[in-house]
């Protein structure tokens, strides 16, 4: 007989970032006591060591399975994977940059005895929304101290969110099956949980934010490799994709009130940063426009030297058109004829450097004068 299917199915991501994927794992394994599930490992074509890391901690974990795909097959198509093998009640997306808590699973769970509740997700220390909450520790040592106060002070409570990010998300398998999987256009990440989140919405499920879960988030750990203006760029990109399919303009997720300025540092930072880009930009622009100007002046000369070789070779031409004139006229004269005689006369009969060769080379120059 097949083994009992669990009652949650964990999904966790990877690409690279071997040690924080251990640390993750650890956690779940550490805190994870109830209910049963299974853990079902999605690697993106990890190069760091991951799948060889995975397959000796598959050997000693019965409830851990691990799938390998060749290549970074981008969020979407990965979490999808994962969906599709899973056989848990309840499906739980979870990054492998995270550090779950004591109790997080059924706490998560106990949230969706809802009906009209589609996702819920935890409270964290790293989102770029209300899920983000102000933390005091400093380490991960010290962190399940502040996680337990934390939720301790909140059990049971929840708020209704606009929008939850996959680092960390449940929701109940019908529900999956019912919305379909992440789409995944949107390539290697982003905006496909803003996608996810309205098409809950659209059939009518609400998106609760636990207060009484937390759940350490490193925080994209998955772009680390991406430089600020390919991220950017990716941004940019699957926002546009978002709009187009929804017809709708997209707007910014908000913090907590409590963060609102570190939001607002934030988002300085990042216009001081992007106008410094722009204005490196425009200084290689002014000089690459310098140097432009420099190759120009530069075709310029060369085109009055070519100018002045083209009408040196016009004088040239005219000159040697002339001299062959000149040259046709000699040789039709009377005189031309006598000299060509007397060149053939002395070669035939008078010996070179004679007194007779002297005197006709003298009539000769006489002729040509």
């Amino acid at each position: 007989m097949p083994d009992p299917a669990p009652t949650a199915s964990l999904i966790v991501l990877t690409y690279n970032n071997l040690e924080l994927t251990r640390q993750c794992l650890e956690s779940v394994f550490q805190c994870t006591q109830a209910p049963d599930y299974e853990v079902i490992v999605v690697d993106n074509g990890s190069q760091d060591g991951t799948p060889q890391a995975l397959q000796e901690l598959m050997a000693s974990r019965s409830n851990l399975r691990v799938i390998f795909n060749p290549h970074n097959a981008g969020f979407a198509c990965g979490n999808n994977q994962g969906a599709a093998q899973a056989r848990g009640e309840y499906l739980v997306f979870l990054n492998n940059d995270t550090v779950v808590t004591r109790g997080w699973l059924s706490g998560l769970l106990r949230h969706l005895d809802d009906p009209q509740v589609g996702m819920v997700g935890p409270v964290t220390n790293s989102a770029g929304n209300e899920s983000r909450i102000e933390v005091d520790y400093q380490s991960l040592e010290d962190m399940p101290a502040f996680a337990e106060r934390y939720t301790r002070a909140h059990q049971g409570t929840s708020f209704e969110i606009r929008m939850l990010a996959f680092f960390c998300a449940a929701m109940r398998r019908a529900v999956f099956e019912e919305i379909g999987p992440l789409d995944e256009r949107f390539g290697i990440g982003m905006f496909e949980d803003d996608d996810y989140a309205l098409r809950l919405k659209e059939k009518g499920y609400r998106l609760l934010c636990a207060e009484d879960v937390y759940v350490h988030h490193a925080g994209s750990a998955s772009f680390a490799s991406l430089t600020r203006i390919d991220y950017l760029k990716l941004f940019q990109e699957n926002r546009r994709k978002f709009e187009e399919k929804w017809g709708v303009e997209w707007r910014p997720h908000q913090y907590r009130a409590e963060l609102f300025p570190r939001q607002q540092r934030e988002l300085i930072d990042g216009i001081l940063w992007l106008t410094a880009q722009v204005e490196t930009q425009n200084q290689s622009i002014q000089a690459l426009g310098r140097t432009i100007a420099e190759k120009d002046a530069s075709i310029a000369r060369l085109g009055g030297e070519l100018a002045e070789k083209e009408q040196a070779v016009t004088r040239l031409g005219v000159e040697l058109d002339y001299a062959s004139k000149q040259l046709s006229e000699m040789q039709a004269s009377p005189s031309w004829k006598l000299l060509m005689a007397l060149g053939r006369a002395r070669l035939k009969l008078i010996p070179a450097g004679s007194a007779g060769d002297r005197l006709l080379r003298r009539l000769a120059r006489a002729i040509i004068k």
